[in-house]
């Protein structure tokens, strides 16, 4: 038993310990960056948030454990901002934002540094998060749900999906209700970038794009569907909207103009070389 303790003591145990805590420091910015610019979804939710509380409870044991070691003392300081991160775009997702809450509260009083620079940076994150936050809950209570991605996360249809023929893309809706009428509007997004979780998906809208709004009043009714069309002998993927109307992909769309300044840059380049020989 006497040894177990002495090995806990030892210095450079305690060291690599504040060493490895940046992995769950590095772990929480990419956390704070899938709440931004994603949208999660998990076929079994409990699990998931049991393997996201031990990752959060073993992270805050190692960092009490170095809480004397410079390095964990610099952790501390910086992931209140992180942390500030995930609970301003992630504002309601509680399972998302609770644990890592903690587990800076718990740390930040914990380490050893100095007194006057703890008061100081605690009072300027403390003020980050009121400002912040209630900005925010003020703002939307004033103006109506704000988004920083394009679509407002929480009017998502979550019962429905359409997936193209070929998988890159995904059609997805967001529900609007208000007095004067209800509409849905219909975004594109690329299913290239998501990011396969334990138990779940983090399916990226940011840079998702709008296809089409419309009134309706059913939600069985569908205005926008996917249509495979052969166009000089190579099939693309377009949209019909209403049942009659044809709409290009607008990532397609966006493909072929990159492919094409690119192709026109290689060809002024081209000429300017000949032009100087």
């Amino acid at each position: 038993m006497d040894k177990l303790v002495a090995f806990f003591k030892n210095v450079w145990f305690r060291r690599a310990l504040s060493l490895i805590c940046w992995g769950y420091t590095a772990f929480i910015a990419w956390i704070a960056w899938l709440t931004f610019a994603y949208y999660f979804t998990f076929e079994n939710p409990t699990p998931a948030f049991v393997l996201y509380l031990f990752i959060n409870v073993a992270a805050m044991g190692f960092m009490i454990l170095s809480r004397k070691q410079v390095l964990t003392q610099i952790n501390s300081y910086v992931l209140p901002l992180l942390v500030f991160c995930i609970t301003f775009f992630g504002l309601g997702n509680w399972y998302l934002i609770v644990p890592p809450v903690v587990v800076m509260l718990v740390v930040f009083f914990a380490n050893t540094s100095n007194e006057t620079l703890k008061t100081v940076l605690g009072t300027m994150a403390l003020l980050l998060f009121v400002i912040g936050i209630v900005g925010l809950i003020g703002f939307e209570m004033f103006m109506g749900k704000i988004s920083f991605v394009g679509p407002v996360l929480s009017t998502r249809d979550t019962a429905y999906e359409s997936v193209s023929e070929s998988g890159e893309y995904r059609l997805v809706r967001y529900l609007n209700s208000s007095s004067e009428r209800s509409t849905m509007t219909y975004f594109v997004e690329y299913t290239g970038d998501d990011v396969e979780l334990p138990m779940g998906t983090a399916k990226k809208v940011f840079g998702c794009i709008s296809v089409h709004t419309a009134s309706y009043t059913n939600l069985s009714q569908n205005f926008v569907q996917w249509k495979t069309v052969t166009v000089n002998g190579k099939k693309e993927e377009i949209l019909l909207v209403d049942g009659k109307y044809e709409r290009v992909n607008p990532y397609t769309v966006e493909a072929v103009q990159s492919s094409a300044a690119s192709g026109s840059s290689g060809s002024s380049s081209s000429g300017k070389s000949s032009s100087s020989k």
